[in-house]
Protein backbone atom coordinates (compact mmCIF):
# COMPACT_ATOMS: atom_id res chain seq x y z
CA UNK A 1 0.00 0.00 0.00
CA UNK A 2 0.72 3.81 -0.29
CA UNK A 3 0.99 6.32 2.09
CA UNK A 4 -2.60 6.88 1.69
CA UNK A 5 -3.92 3.51 2.48
CA UNK A 6 -1.88 3.13 5.61
CA UNK A 7 -3.12 6.38 7.13
CA UNK A 8 -6.42 5.49 6.07
CA UNK A 9 -6.13 1.78 8.26
CA UNK A 10 -4.49 3.50 10.77
CA UNK A 11 -6.80 6.21 11.50
CA UNK A 12 -9.89 3.93 11.20
CA UNK A 13 -7.97 1.56 13.41
CA UNK A 14 -7.30 4.56 15.62
CA UNK A 15 -10.76 5.77 15.47
CA UNK A 16 -12.13 2.54 17.14
CA UNK A 17 -9.09 2.45 19.70
CA UNK A 18 -9.90 6.50 20.43
CA UNK A 19 -13.57 5.11 20.92
CA UNK A 20 -12.91 2.15 23.08
CA UNK A 21 -9.36 2.74 24.94
CA UNK A 22 -8.72 5.96 24.94
CA UNK A 23 -5.47 5.74 22.40
CA UNK A 24 -4.04 8.95 21.21
CA UNK A 25 -4.00 8.49 17.45
CA UNK A 26 -1.35 10.43 16.58
CA UNK A 27 0.94 8.15 18.02
CA UNK A 28 -0.51 5.85 15.83
CA UNK A 29 0.33 8.30 12.52
CA UNK A 30 4.19 8.47 13.69
CA UNK A 31 4.71 4.66 13.70
CA UNK A 32 2.25 4.35 10.56
CA UNK A 33 4.98 4.09 8.42
CA UNK A 34 7.93 3.25 9.96
CA UNK A 35 7.86 -0.49 8.30
CA UNK A 36 8.12 1.46 4.83
CA UNK A 37 11.43 2.62 5.47
CA UNK A 38 13.28 -0.28 4.66
CA UNK A 39 12.98 1.18 0.77
CA UNK A 40 15.62 3.26 1.60
CA UNK A 41 18.10 0.90 2.36
CA UNK A 42 19.84 -0.99 -0.54
CA UNK A 43 18.41 -4.82 -0.99
CA UNK A 44 21.25 -6.38 -0.64
CA UNK A 45 20.81 -5.24 3.15
CA UNK A 46 17.03 -5.74 3.97
CA UNK A 47 14.12 -6.72 1.59
CA UNK A 48 11.28 -4.14 1.37
CA UNK A 49 8.46 -5.64 3.47
CA UNK A 50 10.94 -8.73 5.25
CA UNK A 51 11.99 -8.34 8.74
CA UNK A 52 10.55 -4.73 9.11
CA UNK A 53 7.29 -6.45 8.67
CA UNK A 54 7.42 -9.27 11.34
CA UNK A 55 5.87 -10.12 14.65
CA UNK A 56 9.47 -9.82 15.95
CA UNK A 57 10.32 -5.95 14.43
CA UNK A 58 6.76 -4.86 15.29
CA UNK A 59 7.43 -6.55 19.41
CA UNK A 60 11.32 -5.04 19.14
CA UNK A 61 10.13 -1.35 18.47
CA UNK A 62 7.14 -1.27 20.90
CA UNK A 63 9.59 -2.33 23.42
CA UNK A 64 12.28 0.33 22.64
CA UNK A 65 9.90 2.86 22.17
CA UNK A 66 8.14 1.95 25.08
CA UNK A 67 11.21 2.00 27.38
CA UNK A 68 12.78 4.87 25.82
CA UNK A 69 9.58 7.24 26.75
CA UNK A 70 8.77 5.57 30.22
CA UNK A 71 11.85 6.32 31.67
CA UNK A 72 12.06 9.67 31.26
CA UNK A 73 8.44 10.03 31.93
CA UNK A 74 9.19 8.49 35.25
CA UNK A 75 12.48 10.23 36.28
CA UNK A 76 10.66 13.45 35.59
CA UNK A 77 8.07 12.66 38.07
CA UNK A 78 10.37 11.84 40.65
CA UNK A 79 12.21 15.30 40.21
CA UNK A 80 8.79 16.60 40.67
CA UNK A 81 8.11 14.70 43.59
CA UNK A 82 11.69 15.54 45.07
CA UNK A 83 11.15 19.49 44.15
CA UNK A 84 7.58 19.86 45.97
CA UNK A 85 6.28 20.26 42.86
CA UNK A 86 3.74 17.08 43.51
CA UNK A 87 3.28 15.14 46.55
CA UNK A 88 3.04 11.32 45.11
CA UNK A 89 4.12 9.62 41.72
CA UNK A 90 0.74 10.08 39.76
CA UNK A 91 1.01 7.68 36.76
CA UNK A 92 2.59 4.40 37.57
CA UNK A 93 5.70 3.93 34.99
CA UNK A 94 4.65 0.29 33.72
CA UNK A 95 1.11 1.94 33.02
CA UNK A 96 2.70 4.17 30.55
CA UNK A 97 5.01 1.42 29.27
CA UNK A 98 2.43 -0.66 28.30
CA UNK A 99 0.02 1.84 26.74
CA UNK A 100 2.81 3.40 24.86
CA UNK A 101 4.21 -0.44 23.88
CA UNK A 102 0.16 -0.80 22.61
CA UNK A 103 0.27 1.81 20.67
CA UNK A 104 3.11 1.38 19.02
CA UNK A 105 2.33 -2.38 18.48
CA UNK A 106 -1.17 -1.71 17.66
CA UNK A 107 0.28 1.26 14.82
CA UNK A 108 2.65 -1.54 13.48
CA UNK A 109 -0.08 -4.68 13.10
CA UNK A 110 -2.02 -2.19 11.32
CA UNK A 111 0.74 -1.49 8.87
CA UNK A 112 1.38 -5.29 8.16
CA UNK A 113 -2.44 -5.87 7.95
CA UNK A 114 -2.76 -3.59 5.24
CA UNK A 115 0.35 -4.49 3.17
CA UNK A 116 -1.57 -8.18 3.27
CA UNK A 117 -4.60 -6.53 1.57
CA UNK A 118 -1.93 -6.17 -1.81
CA UNK A 119 -0.96 -8.96 -4.20
CA UNK A 120 2.08 -8.87 -2.86
CA UNK A 121 4.56 -9.47 -6.36
CA UNK A 122 7.98 -9.93 -5.42
CA UNK A 123 7.40 -8.39 -1.99
CA UNK A 124 5.09 -10.44 0.32
CA UNK A 125 4.61 -9.49 3.81
CA UNK A 126 7.03 -11.95 6.16
CA UNK A 127 5.03 -11.73 9.69
CA UNK A 128 6.65 -15.03 11.00
CA UNK A 129 10.22 -13.92 9.90
CA UNK A 130 12.69 -15.36 11.25
CA UNK A 131 10.51 -18.76 11.77
CA UNK A 132 9.10 -18.75 8.39
CA UNK A 133 9.27 -17.40 4.97
CA UNK A 134 5.39 -17.13 4.88
CA UNK A 135 4.19 -14.29 3.05
CA UNK A 136 0.69 -13.74 3.15
CA UNK A 137 -1.27 -11.99 0.08
CA UNK A 138 -4.93 -11.68 -0.37
CA UNK A 139 -4.30 -10.25 -3.16
CA UNK A 140 -7.35 -7.98 -3.38
CA UNK A 141 -5.06 -4.92 -5.25
CA UNK A 142 -1.77 -3.90 -5.79
CA UNK A 143 0.06 -1.48 -3.32
CA UNK A 144 -0.04 1.37 -6.21
CA UNK A 145 -3.94 1.31 -6.34
CA UNK A 146 -5.15 4.71 -6.17
CA UNK A 147 -8.74 3.47 -5.29
CA UNK A 148 -7.89 1.31 -2.74
CA UNK A 149 -5.67 3.48 -0.70
CA UNK A 150 -8.19 7.20 -1.48
CA UNK A 151 -10.74 4.34 -0.32
CA UNK A 152 -8.61 3.56 3.22
CA UNK A 153 -8.16 6.46 3.51
CA UNK A 154 -11.35 8.16 2.70
CA UNK A 155 -12.58 5.22 5.60
CA UNK A 156 -10.12 5.90 7.82
CA UNK A 157 -10.49 9.41 7.91
CA UNK A 158 -14.23 9.73 8.58
CA UNK A 159 -14.37 7.23 11.35
CA UNK A 160 -11.78 9.29 12.48
CA UNK A 161 -14.15 12.58 12.34
CA UNK A 162 -17.35 10.00 13.89
CA UNK A 163 -15.45 9.36 16.57
CA UNK A 164 -14.47 12.65 17.58
CA UNK A 165 -17.67 14.24 17.14
CA UNK A 166 -19.07 11.48 19.06
CA UNK A 167 -16.54 12.01 22.20
CA UNK A 168 -17.76 15.79 21.88
CA UNK A 169 -21.47 15.27 21.74
CA UNK A 170 -21.04 12.59 24.85
CA UNK A 171 -18.34 13.67 27.07
CA UNK A 172 -17.65 17.40 26.30
CA UNK A 173 -20.87 19.08 25.38
CA UNK A 174 -22.85 17.97 28.41
CA UNK A 175 -20.77 19.52 30.81
CA UNK A 176 -21.52 22.95 28.85
CA UNK A 177 -25.39 22.10 29.33
CA UNK A 178 -25.10 24.21 32.71
CA UNK A 179 -24.48 27.12 31.04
Amino acid sequence: MHREGHYGTTLLVGAGCVLGLGIVTGVMMMYARIPDQDQYIPESIISHRGPTHSIVFTLTLAFISASTITYPFHFGQQLAVEHNLITTVLIVPSTVWAFFAGVVAISLFTHIITDTLTKGGGFRVKPLWPVSSWGPALGLCTADDERWNAALLASGVTAFVATILHELYYSVLPSFAGF
